[in-house]
Order: C-alpha cells, then sequence, then structure tokens
C-alpha cells in the first residue's frame, strides 16, 4: 500500500510514512507501518489474517481497500453526529 492523500466530504484523509526512522526502514516494513489520519488526526486500523481492513473506532465493517473502509467510516461519524444533534433539538 502506498502513501495516499484525499478529500471527502470535507475531510481531509491521509495515509502516509510514520515518520521515525522512515528512511533507515525496508519497503516492506514502511507499507506495513503507515499511519492513517483524518482531518489530521490520528486513526488506528489494522489487517485481518485474510487481508481485509478494519478500523479499531469502526468495527463494524471491513474491507480489502482501506480507503474505501475510511470514506465508510466518515459517512457513518457524520449520520451518528446527525443523529445526535436532531436527538438534542428535541
Amino acid at each position: 500500500m502506498e502513501p495516499q492523500r484525499q478529500e471527502y466530504k470535507g475531510h481531509h484523509i491521509e495515509l502516509r510514512a510514520r515518520e521515525a526512522d522512515e528512511l533507515r526502514a525496508p519497503v516492506a516494513e514502511r507499507e506495513k507501518d503507515l499511519e492513517l489520519r483524518i482531518d489530521d488526526e490520528p486513526i488506528r486500523y489494522g489487517q485481518l489474517p485474510g487481508g481485509m481492513y478494519a478500523l479499531h473506532e469502526y468495527a463494524y465493517d471491513w474491507t480489502e481497500n482501506l480507503m474505501d473502509l475510511v470514506r465508510r467510516f466518515i459517512d457513518y461519524r457524520d449520520r451518528a453526529d446527525e443523529i445526535r444533534r436532531e436527538t438534542e433539538a428535541r
């Protein structure tokens, strides 16, 4: 997996190499040790034995494409925030 940057529904998504020991680590290790950020906030993720990705905060969904999973997580958070606002307004 390569470092990536995307915008999705006003959120900045970034998958980047961790800063520490970035230049000394072998390529395979760098790919395994990419840092995921949404709006510059770190998001913990992992890869299941079958190759699917999961987010620690969003364990309801898994997929082979991490960026697709992040977009679904953003949709989930936005919808949860919308429901919370509607509930508080009542």
